[in-house]
């Protein structure tokens, strides 16, 4: 049944979008109030987390998501939560109703499923490292120089503090 739920998200992630988001080029970080992160596993969504509260604002909420087939966290998805037609089952409706204001982009894991995840919050602004599959979803960019995951978003973060 996998094959048939990735059809259907390809597809959609093929057409273009029918409308376009009108996004300010500049986030301002004091209106940032939440942020969702697309990571690998849990361990990386919690470093990422304790480096946006240390170089952000400690209020900020956060939520944190990763694409994992056989786990049973509730942080973890798979294409189980997608419906057999491609939509977003009642779980991702919740995750993507809440609206964030910043997406973090890390996972290394491309796949169909997180990517159209991406692609439906997209009226976030959002950022992570550079890859050319990436480049219609993120609206920052930066190459991957750091070695660990908390150095990486520190430079991130950085970096949209200095384009405000």
């Amino acid at each position: 049944m996998k094959w048939i739920r990735e059809y259907f998200v390809k597809n959609a992630l093929e057409k273009p979008k029918k409308k376009k988001t009108q996004k300010s080029i500049l986030l301002h970080i004091e209106n940032i109030k939440t942020i969702a992160i697309l990571g690998n596993n849990k361990d990386e969504i919690d470093q990422i987390s304790e480096v946006i509260h240390r170089d952000l604002n400690e209020k900020i909420k956060i939520m944190g998501n990763y694409y994992d087939e056989k786990s049973e966290d509730q942080q973890a998805f798979s294409y189980k939560d997608f419906t057999l037609i491609g939509k977003p089952g009642e779980k991702l409706n919740q995750l993507l109703s809440l609206q964030p204001d910043l997406i973090i982009f890390t996972s290394e894991k491309l796949n169909y499923f997180t990517l159209y995840l991406l692609q439906l919050q997209s009226a976030s602004y959002s950022m992570g490292f550079f890859s050319e599959e990436l480049k219609p979803y993120l609206d920052l960019m930066l190459n991957e120089e750091e070695k660990d995951i908390q150095s990486g978003t520190a430079s991130l973060i950085k970096y949209l503090k200095q384009i405000n």
